[in-house]
């Protein structure tokens, strides 16, 4: 088995193979661990993919923070937010935030660790064919040699711009075309009690912030690929001058920064077909939409997981045909547990473009903390997308009642609850927080109002029970 790419997909799917006994080689083009423009937050429901591969001490060990939960501002000063919910126990649930350098490296670390054979600095450049079908990949290494490597199945993890999905036609670019300057930030702000992101849209895209553990911030600025030319004029310029726009930068002016501004894009990466003989394609590689929710990553380690069964599998298969079956449950699989995320992402988008349907929906989401609490534990992996056009659920919400204990919300069962909602919603800031093109020098009235916190996390917080590494998933944990 061949895996090229050694991100969040690439090694999970690895540690899974590696760890059922298959013979996997792990490439990438990057040595790590590397840095990689993202906003460095995993939805809460990653957690149980996070455990099932072994990894969530490490990341815990390693500064993991934690996020429970987020507050958006519109363009026309007006605020929302909501939590994930609370455990049975009444532990308030997250997901943890930590910068992808450290992310990355934990799980290909435990690919390693699993008997995966991991070669860095090696570029796939083309696939080998033969007899109708891919049999491997023709890499080359950072001193240029080039090298056959021959495999039973390809998996194509390597991301937006992925030479597997070019090769074998998988994917198109998509019509919507965004730049994201990405900062991290070192010896920032004392994160909020409850410790939240926080996302300010405006006219020309978004500015969103959330502390990533240890004092670290990270701080995300999407504009329109019209920017381009802005940006390659001056990109510390630019990304200084929306720091005071969206009135943020009297908040990190104690900051120091860490590491390069990293500038990425466009990411609509529309999916054209995800398998094809000898072949599969996993993660960003498999199709991504520039979620504003901020799934990305729980997308790839479910994806992974849908993956890994079906790739041993079709190792297995005795014949074309047994193969061809494998990889058809792998497409089938993977769009009912994808499809429904990605179309709450698209949903979203289509009201964040839209000023005058966005800010009445901003304004009915404040008023109502249990209803934004309820989409947030859908965009936060805990509860199926249709949560949100169940009569029954949004009653549930609107009244601050959580799932019934007879449905689990998410992977592990666990039920929210509604009032971390309510208590995100009152550290909000009022109505007359500026616009973000009003002066940087009124920062001060735009800053939430919250309580330090110890940063301190108890042993528990990742407690979280996983499910057998070789079980099919189910699609309450794929989904959730």
């Amino acid at each position: 088995m061949l895996v090229v790419g050694a991100g969040p997909a690439g090694s999970s799917l690895a540690v899974r193979l590696a760890g059922a006994g298959a013979d996997v080689l792990l490439l990438d083009e990057r040595t790590f661990p590397r840095s990689k423009p993202c906003g460095d937050c995993v939805s809460p429901g990653a957690l149980p993919l996070l455990a099932e591969l072994g990894v969530l001490g490490e990341l815990d060990r390693r500064g993991a923070g934690r996020l429970e939960g987020w507050r958006i501002r519109t363009p026309g000063g007006a605020w929302f937010g909501g939590g994930f919910g609370r455990a049975a126990d009444g532990t308030a649930l997250g997901g943890p935030a930590i910068p992808r350098r450290d992310l990355d490296a934990v799980l290909l670390e435990a690919a390693a660790g699993a008997g995966a054979r991991v070669r860095e600095g090696t570029r796939a450049v083309a696939l080998l064919r033969s007899g109708g079908r891919i049999r491997g990949v023709l890499a080359r290494d950072g001193k240029g040699r080039e090298v056959r490597l021959r495999a039973g199945l390809v998996v194509g993890a390597d991301g937006l711009r992925s030479t597997v999905a070019r090769r074998i036609g998988g994917v198109e670019r998509g019509e919507r075309g965004r730049l994201a300057l990405v900062a991290r930030f070192e010896e920032g702000p004392e994160p909020g009690d409850p410790p939240v992101g926080e996302m300010r849209v405006s006219d020309e895209g978004c500015l969103g912030m959330a502390p990533v553990g240890r004092g670290r911030w990270n701080v995300t600025v999407v504009v329109p690929r019209t920017m381009a030319r802005a940006v390659a004029a001056g990109r510390e310029a630019f990304f200084r001058d929306r720091l005071a726009a969206y009135g943020v930068a009297a908040r990190l002016a104690g900051a120091r920064r860490a590491g390069a501004l990293e500038v990425t894009g466009p990411f609509e990466v529309v999916p054209r077909r995800v398998a094809v003989p000898g072949a599969l394609l996993v993660g960003d590689a498999a199709g991504y939409f520039d979620p504003f929710t901020g799934q990305g990553i729980h997308g790839a380690l479910a994806g992974a997981r849908i993956a890994a069964a079906c790739a041993l599998e079709a190792l297995g298969a005795p014949g074309r045909r047994a193969e061809a079956a494998a990889l058809l449950r792998y497409e089938s699989e993977l769009a009912a547990a994808i499809g429904p995320s990605r179309r709450v992402q698209r949903t979203v988008d289509h009201v964040l473009r839209r000023p005058w349907l966005f800010e009445p929906t901003a304004r009915i989401l404040g008023a109502a903390p249990g209803l934004a609490g309820l989409l947030f534990r859908v965009t936060g992996d805990l509860e199926p997308a249709g949560s949100l056009l169940h009569p029954a659920r949004v009653a549930a919400a609107l009244a601050g009642r959580g799932p019934r204990a007879s449905r689990p919300a998410g992977p592990n069962g666990r039920r929210p609850g509604g009032r971390h909602d309510r208590r995100i919603a009152e550290d909000l800031p009022g109505p007359e927080c500026p616009d973000p093109g009003e002066a940087a020098g009124r920062e001060a009235a735009c800053t939430p109002t919250t309580r330090p916190s110890s940063g301190r996390r108890s042993e528990s917080a990742w407690s979280w029970r996983p499910t057998s590494r070789r079980g099919r998933p189910s699609s309450s944990t794929i989904a959730g």
